[in-house]
């Protein structure tokens, strides 16, 4: 059975898709069996970091058209198996809960070691389920401070969406869900969620605790310009911590380098065309480092 690897970001423009690609090419170098989906459902561009000029045919077609999974798969010039998104289709974004879990469900059931699977930006229901349903979980973020906070944001709305999930399956504890799902600020740390539960029903105490300590991410800086950027790991690892109880799992770093950006602009995969052997070490740096902590 397949392991997932969600990639997800609390903003655009943090080089999600990139790393994604990247490491996709980095495990396949490896000798591992790797399929890269691209399940940006609203705005679906992976193609473009594989060296494909179109998605052809993807999740739309799967979900919309009873395409056999099989037949949505393509070989990219990168060397990495691949499934479009889609872009470009109204309502696409909002799959129901079946088709979430339809996709999950194959994808998991496939022939390969890891499904790395690029998720679109934001904190939309399936964003969120798609990130906590991954047997590995990655953030990406840079050193900015809008791109620090919305990754928290993220991560917060991620871990208190696996608590709900808990929660209302006992009609107790509907009033505690509607507030969680309302504004997470209603509670500002997972210890006021722990103690608004404690009130109702404390035996599902420990269940909530359970969540915290079992919620595993990696966190990967990206596009580091100096070496005192990596101080950003140490508060975000503090905060989430103290905040919302859980352990943050420093996966590495990529270094900026123009040659990414130029790489992008011509449509190469840029893995694979060599053109940085800093940055390939770096991604091959993470690749040891998300295989050995997640």
């Amino acid at each position: 059975m397949a392991e997932i690897v969600s990639v997800a970001s609390g903003k655009g423009g943090v080089g999600k898709s990139f790393f994604s690609a990247n490491i996709a090419m980095s495990l396949t170098a490896a000798g591992r069996r790797v399929l890269l989906v691209d399940a940006d459902l609203g705005g679906a561009n992976l193609h473009d970091f594989v060296g494909l000029k179109l998605p052809g045919t993807g999740l739309y077609n799967f979900l919309k058209e009873s395409f056999r999974i099989g037949d949505i798969i393509q070989k990219s010039p990168a060397g990495v198996d691949f499934i479009g998104g889609t872009g470009d289709v109204l309502g696409m974004a909002h799959i129901t809960n079946y088709e979430k879990l339809k996709i999950l469900n194959r994808l998991k059931t496939l022939e390969y070691e890891y499904v790395v699977m690029d998720l679109g930006a934001g904190t939309s229901y399936n964003m969120i389920d798609f990130f906590n349903s991954a047997d590995k979980k990655i953030m990406i973020m840079n050193s900015e401070p809008t791109s620090l906070e919305n990754s928290y944001g993220f991560l917060k709305i991620a871990l208190y969406r696996k608590v709900e999930q808990l929660l209302r399956k006992d009609y107790r504890f509907a009033e505690i869900c509607k507030k969680i799902r309302s504004k997470s600020m209603n509670f500002p740390s997972l210890a006021s969620i722990r103690e608004a539960v404690r009130e109702i029903d404390p035996a599902y105490v420990p269940k909530t605790e359970e969540i915290a300590s079992s919620y595993k991410v990696g966190i990967i800086l990206n596009m580091l310009k100096t070496k005192k950027e990596l101080n950003v790991f140490y508060g975000f690892e503090t905060v989430a911590k103290k905040y919302l109880s859980i352990d943050i799992e420093k996966i590495g770093f990529i270094p900026y380098d123009v040659k990414v950006s130029e790489s992008i602009k011509l449509l190469k995969p840029f893995y694979t065309s060599l053109v940085s052997r800093e940055v390939n070490s770096c991604i091959d740096d993470v690749r040891q480092q998300l295989l050995a902590k997640l």
